[in-house]
């Protein structure tokens, strides 16, 4: 009778345990109201949230994880193309048109070459090494909208936010073939710095 005992809640204590376990690892970002927003399984959040940390920590250019078209959000492409006149030259604009409420015409940067992504990725991380020890986290409500005030589609996980002691970078990755691979990166800052 005490083996039963014992075995039962035992049972019930894994079940419990992993039940919890499984709930912490599936619990995302909190949508705002109004936002078009497709959530991924928690193994492809898992794995893409991995590819992420290791693009981050890697002293070299993580080629793999850039080797899709990558765009850059008008906040970080503002702080980046000052000193980097030629990654303004052999890339294309992108032309964002934000309301917040009132209508600001932005510009951000489209990387469609592995030499253009690789040279990007180089700026970014010379400009922001803080990136490299950066805490990978779910996006908030207040990230999200910020991310959703620039695009013109919808936003499919995952989606992550890079807390860093000087900031905060909201990235969207996407999947292909099982690998995670950078979509869009950008600053968290207030959209407003950009009316002109």
């Amino acid at each position: 009778m005490k083996t039963m005992n014992y075995r039962t809640r035992r049972i019930i204590s894994v079940v419990f345990t992993v039940g919890v376990l499984t709930s912490v690892v599936c619990v995302g970002q909190d949508v705002p109201q109004g936002v078009n927003y497709k959530k991924a399984t928690a193994d492809i959040n898992v794995k893409a949230k991995d590819a992420l940390e290791q693009a981050l920590s890697d002293n070299n250019i993580p080629t793999t994880f850039l080797s899709e078209v990558v765009m850059c959000g008008p906040i970080l492409w503002n702080d980046l193309k000052v000193n980097n006149e030629s990654l303004s030259k052999e890339t294309t604009p992108l032309t964002l048109f934000i309301s917040i409420p009132e209508p600001i015409k932005a510009e951000g940067r489209i990387f469609q070459t592995q030499e253009q992504r690789d040279k990007f990725w180089k700026a970014v991380m010379d400009q922001f090494p803080e990136l490299r020890k950066g805490v990978v986290r779910p996006a908030t409500a207040n990230e999200i909208k910020f991310y959703w005030a620039q695009i013109p589609f919808d936003i499919e996980e995952p989606l992550f936010a890079i807390e860093t002691p000087n900031g905060v970078f909201i990235v969207n990755l996407i999947m292909k073939k099982d690998t995670a691979v950078l979509f869009w990166i950008d600053r968290v800052d207030d959209l407003r710095k950009l009316k002109k």
